[in-house]
Parts: structure tokens; sequence; C-alpha cells
């Protein structure tokens, strides 16, 4: 369940004195789940390690939403809704007589962005929505960048730099402590 995997990827974090949590943090970062990949790079950044420098780059990222399977697409959430991880973006009628609806579920917290796919058929592998990523797992990304970030990792930072109405001040004041971080770090 990736609600336990994530939490276990955090609670390895807190203690960098535990035997075996570096190399299961390390196999973690391979996890089927965005959330769970992440976390377990945010904790490696607490043992001074940066190999999970990747997946914290993908936390910054919007999170696409495909269909799992063909169907009709019936229902949608709105452009800019909250939504939790798990909580539902789409509907899909899916099989010959339409039995079954499938719940398409975000990969993360966030808000909706895009709607990709309206009602009526879709394909598997349809991107149907992208989701931007929620403060919290933004300004974490950022703190780790803070600290592990590359010159090649400023594009990813600059964007929460703006002043807009969907950045808040405190994610815009950690990309900006961040990029000049890096900039420090590679003088």
């Amino acid at each position: 369940m990736d609600e336990v995997r994530n939490t276990d990827a955090w609670v390895m974090g807190q203690d960098t004195s535990g035997p075996g949590f570096h190399e299961a943090l390390l196999k973690m970062l391979n996890d089927p789940s965005l959330t769970v990949r992440g976390n377990a790079a945010l904790s490696l950044v607490r043992f001074g390690d940066a190999s999970g420098r990747p997946q914290i780059l993908e936390l910054l990222q919007p999170a696409k939403v495909v269909a799992p399977e063909a169907g009709k697409l019936v229902d949608t959430s709105s452009v800019g809704t909250a939504i939790h991880q798990g909580g539902i973006v789409a509907k899909i009628e899916a099989g010959s007589d339409a039995a079954r609806t499938i719940d398409v579920r975000s990969p993360i917290t966030g808000r909706l962005r895009t709607l990709s796919a309206h009602a009526g058929q879709v394909e598997q592998g349809t991107l149907l929505a992208t989701i931007d990523p929620a403060d919290e797992q933004v300004w974490e990304a950022l703190r780790a960048l803070y600290l592990i970030g590359q010159p090649e990792d400023i594009a990813a930072v600059q964007p929460y730099e703006r002043e807009l109405p969907d950045i808040s001040d405190h994610v815009r004041q950690q990309a900006v402590e961040t990029e000049r971080a890096i900039r420090e770090r590679t003088k």
C-alpha cells in the first residue's frame, strides 16, 4: 500500500543511525509510487546522499494522470480543484457493456492544472489531466535542493520564484534561497 511505504520512507529518514535504512531507502527510489520515491529521496538527503536528486526534481513537476484502460470518460473534476493524493480526478466506464466504473485517482496532492480529455471514448494511456504539486511537496523538494541541488536544477527551481497567486510566499522565498545556495556552492 502506497501510504504505508510512504510513511516507511519518511520514518527511515528520521533516524540516520538505523541499520539498513540507507540501503532500504535506495531501493525505494524505484518504487512505482511518485510520493514513495520522493519521500525516499528526501530521506536520503538526511543521510548526506544525493542519489535521489532526479526523484526530488520530479516532485517539482506536474503529475500526469492517464487512463488506466480504454472506456468512456463520464466524469471529471474541474480545472483549479484542489485534490488530495488518491482523490478522484475522473471516472471511466469500462468493459464491453460499460458495467464497470473506474475511478481514476491523483498520484499526488495538489491542484488540477489541465484537463486533456473530455467526455467520450478514451484509449488506455490517454493523458486525462495534469496535477500541480501542493505547496508542502514543493517546499520539501526545494529544501532538499538547497542542500544537494546542482546548477542544472536551477531551471526547475525558478518557476517557483515568480509572484503568482498559486505560489505561496514561503515557497517563493524557499525557491529564491535554494537558487542562491546552488549558485554559491558552484562558485
